[in-house]
């Protein structure tokens, strides 16, 4: 489903659409602009435009940090499945030997 919102970022005004369901478009905005002020308070002050490419690749830049988290994250959970799944492998291994060894003994005393 597609939301209409006005948002206001960095003293404008914008009539977007969206189908983020899971995000208050007001608050990407008010992200955005905070990042837009925190970088408008050096010294030098860029223009608009200027601006809002390195709010924008600031954004990009923590985006892709949190991606290649979970990147690392993913990598380290499916190689400690990994080492689940051999222990689990052993295990069965191991009782499918002692039961063998148990049928092995019954079969001889009968």
């Amino acid at each position: 489903m597609t939301d209409k919102s006005q948002i206001t970022v960095y003293g404008k005004t914008y009539n977007i659409k969206t189908d983020l369901s899971a995000v208050n478009p007001q608050d990407l905005a008010d992200y955005v602009n905070d990042k837009m002020h925190e970088l408008s308070s050096s010294k030098t002050k860029p223009s608009t435009i200027d601006l809002a490419i390195l709010t924008a690749l600031n954004i990009a830049g923590e985006l892709f940090e949190v991606k290649e988290t979970v990147k690392q994250e993913m990598t380290q959970k499916k190689s400690g499945q990994k080492e689940e799944d051999q222990k689990a492998r052993h295990l069965v291994q191991m009782v499918e030997k002692e039961l063998s060894q148990i049928k092995s003994c019954r079969g001889a005393a009968n």
